[in-house]
């Protein structure tokens, strides 16, 4: 499968043929390759296609509504075990509407063992904090596509740093906006980038480093 074809499938809103190719990739490689090379790619001809006027808004609509379907047929299993795991939030922060980047990310941090809330786009700083005060999650990630969102990002972040948690909360920043290191310099975070696999990567030894810590039992255990 290529990034072509999957496009196309994905144009045509075809997402049984689309989940169909993209659960035969994972059975070669690890998620997040997958989500990083031949959706990230396929995603990103859509985009290109549409702005060169190849394609019209409506397959670009098609496109989005075709992956989000295709995205729920690839879920990692959920069960039991996963309410055992660190809690993460995962959300789209204010004015910010695109969340199939949040998807994948679930998908991600479950597959490392998390135990994910996804909120989805256009959350309020304040709404996000009283939420993460209740959850008490050990880790949140945002999502921004654009340089515009700098500020509700800060908003963001400056409101989660401001809560009371029983441990430290570590923060993850993604999204197009996440791959200018000048944007994210100043901000309070632990985590900033485009990739999916270095984001498993900084999950996985995060959630390790939680339950050498005791702060969570390891996965399939309870306390």
């Amino acid at each position: 499968m290529t990034p072509e074809l999957l496009a196309g499938l994905l144009a045509d809103g075809d997402d049984e043929l689309a989940a169909w190719a993209l659960a035969n990739a994972l059975e070669q490689l690890p998620r997040e390759q997958v989500y990083d090379g031949l959706l990230r790619d396929a995603m990103v001809l859509i985009g290109a296609r549409w702005r060169d006027g190849s394609w019209g808004i409506a397959e670009e609509h098609a496109a989005t509504q075709a992956l989000t379907r295709a995205l729920d047929r690839l879920a990692p299993p959920r069960g039991p075990m996963l309410r055992v795991g660190p809690v993460a939030l995962v959300a789209g922060v204010r004015d910010e509407r695109h969340t199939l980047g949040l998807v994948c990310l679930a998908h991600i941090l479950e597959e490392t063992g998390w135990s994910v809330v996804n909120l989805g786009g256009d959350e309020p700083a304040d709404d996000l904090a009283r939420f993460a005060a209740q959850m008490q999650p050990a880790l949140v990630g945002l999502t921004a596509s654009h340089p515009e969102r700098a500020g509700s990002v800060a908003e963001a972040v400056t409101a989660l740093r401001a809560l009371s948690l029983p441990r430290p909360l570590a923060i993850m920043v993604g999204g197009r906006f996440a791959a200018d290191p000048d944007a994210t310099a100043g901000l309070a975070v632990d985590w900033a980038g485009t990739s999916l696999a270095a984001a498993a990567d900084y999950a996985e030894a995060l959630a390790e480093r939680l339950v050498a810590e005791g702060d969570v039992a390891p996965p399939g255990e309870t306390f």
